[in-house]
């Protein structure tokens, strides 16, 4: 009887089913990855809430398909390569390493990939956990299973032998943080971008929010304000070296806006970061922010509505530095591993990850990742989840 594969498919908005498939035997130049641990992210969320559309309006417009195997934030062990499958680097893997990929699947010939060294803002980009449909081979092209599919040419990276699984499953996700790397750069222009000591305020502390704070906090960041709806994400924050936090629905704009101004000397901070996901609280991070400051617009990965902002008040007058973010570097994957290594002791990575499912418990894990007391879930396939 041929091997079947286990994997927690998303059949429609709101609607998860564990299904098994045909184990997908490599084609040339294809590897299969034993799946350990898969990150919930704030993408496939978005799924689950009917929010498809990724890169709208862009060549690289794609809608995520049903039914599919989710999961891009992803770490697992080869176990087949039908061929040589070199790593980022162009050095040979081999059977039994642990590897963690870029969930981007470029075609290398378009304008973008031809002009734009390492962000994969391919027109022709295809996802894994959201482009490609399960069923369809090779059917499980996404981590939410006990095995992956990898095609050819894909981005994988080789993971430290000695990182735990619980951290190493966000790397990926920590590589979305490079934006703050980007704004570090636009500092030699008239105090632009994000510099030394600088004022972070951080709107929303789920996974991505820590995330950046983490990576802030590495690069140099003065006082970090974090805001968010839920005292649990915000009591985390402070773990991960958060200065100050306010609860949003225990605080009225007013008090928030006054706060952050008696802080700044009534300037304002000198960058704020968007994770919620959500387009309306985009208005009232620009208030928030001084003149001059940047804004990093990092939450809303999908299509999720629009918001109404005044220009003049909001960018003109502030004359704001805006970078907006849908993607992350396929080319910082080795350096962020590497800091992840470095800043081990300095954070308490063992609490980034709060939440482990089996993938039996799908329905419940994507249900439990939308509430309040989750920071970063995942599913776990080593069969290790009580």
């Amino acid at each position: 009887m041929a091997k079947m594969v286990k994997a927690a498919v998303m059949l429609a908005p709101g609607k998860m089913e564990v299904q098994k498939f045909p184990y997908p035997q490599p084609k040339p130049g294809a590897m299969v990855i034993k799946m350990e641990m898969s990150g919930i992210c704030g993408t496939d969320k978005h799924a689950y809430k009917g929010e498809m559309v990724l890169y709208a309006g862009t060549e690289a417009e794609q809608r995520g398909v049903f039914p599919c195997v989710k999961g891009h934030e992803n770490v697992g062990t080869i176990v087949e390569m039908n061929g040589e499958y070199p790593d980022y680097d162009g050095r040979p893997l081999q059977l039994g390493d642990r590897v963690t990929m870029c969930p981007n699947i470029i075609c290398g010939k378009c304008y973008y990939c031809r002009h734009v060294f390492g962000w994969p803002y391919c027109a022709k980009n295809k996802t894994y956990g959201v482009y490609f449909p399960s069923n369809k081979w090779p059917h499980v092209t996404g981590g939410w299973a006990e095995y992956m599919y990898i095609f050819p040419g894909s981005f994988v990276y080789k993971v430290p032998p000695d990182m735990p699984l619980d951290i190493a499953v966000n790397i990926e996700l920590m590589v979305v943080t490079n934006n703050v790397d980007r704004a570090k750069g636009y500092m030699e222009f008239a105090s632009r971008g994000f510099g030394l000591m600088d004022t972070v305020l951080i709107q929303g502390v789920g996974a991505m929010g820590i995330a950046h704070l983490i990576k802030a906090r590495v690069l140099g960041a003065g006082d970090i304000i974090a805001l968010d709806t839920s005292d649990y994400r915000l009591k985390l924050s402070k773990e991960f070296g958060a200065d100050y936090t306010l609860n949003v629905k225990k605080t009225t704009f007013k008090e928030r806006l006054q706060f952050v101004r008696e802080l700044t000397e009534g300037r304002g901070a000198d960058m704020v970061i968007e994770t919620t996901g959500l387009a309306t609280v985009v208005p009232e991070g620009l208030d928030l922010l001084r003149r001059g400051g940047t804004y990093l617009e990092a939450g809303n990965f999908v299509d999720s509505g629009t918001t109404t902002i005044n220009v003049h008040r909001h960018l003109a007058a502030k004359n704001v530095l805006l970078l907006g973010n849908t993607n992350h570097p396929n080319s910082e994957y080795y350096r962020t591993i590497k800091m992840m290594q470095r800043y081990r002791k300095d954070f308490p990575w063992q609490k980034f990850t709060t939440h482990k499912f089996p993938l039996d418990k799908a329905q419940e894990a994507l249900e439990f990742s939308l509430g309040e007391k989750a920071l970063k879930v995942v599913f776990d396939m080593t069969g290790k989840t009580k």
